[in-house]
């Protein structure tokens, strides 16, 4: 499911370069950022479930929010990812997303609104792997405790996906004059 949402970001990408306008291609360089940072972190995170679960089958998976022998922080921190793959406000993606939408809607109505759709069928298979991985009972019983080394690097790409999605002003300033000089103005 990481790997699908990968392929509709890059197409995020391709909508906010084709409409060719400083707004989307500011969004679509911040979106490179964004899906860099996003996919590293559901990747990481799927990693150390599969390590210690021995297992990345959903139908074996259940019930790693568990606090006594499940893992609450990896899912707490998958959550976190799931939200900002899926576009929610206060993350990363919003952002990027926004600004390719918002710039491309002018030349590409459709498509733009196509990919808008799309973001919230992320939403909803992000959803359901959560709720699959996460929620119910505990399907193993003796699942090993996550250390620092496995938390450390989750919670530093979080931290960042929330900071750039509070203060995107603080990344966009280094790409903005770069992305206003190539976009052609569709009024």
């Amino acid at each position: 499911m990481v790997a699908f949402s990968s392929v509709g970001h890059m197409g995020f990408i391709l909508l906010g370069l084709a409409a060719d306008t400083p707004l989307s291609l500011t969004g679509a360089t911040l979106q490179m950022v964004s899906h860099g940072l996003i996919s590293a972190l559901l990747f990481l995170l799927v990693g150390v479930i599969y390590q210690k679960s021995g297992t990345r089958d959903l139908d074996r998976l259940s019930g790693l929010f568990n606090p006594e022998r499940g893992l609450p922080l990896i899912g707490s921190l998958s959550v976190l990812g799931a939200m900002a793959s899926a576009g929610i406000p206060g993350m990363m993606g919003f952002v990027a997303e926004f600004l390719i939408f918002r710039g491309s809607y002018a030349v590409f109505p459709l498509q733009t609104i196509l990919c808008m759709i799309g973001t919230g069928l992320t939403a909803v298979y992000f959803l359901i792997l959560i709720d699959k991985a996460f929620f119910g009972r505990l399907c193993q019983d003796n699942i090993p405790a996550v250390t620092w080394f496995d938390r450390f690097p989750g919670i530093v790409i979080s931290t960042i996906v929330v900071y750039f999605g509070l203060q995107p002003q603080s990344l966009l300033h280094w790409m903005e004059a770069t992305t206003q000089s190539w976009g052609i103005t569709y009024y």
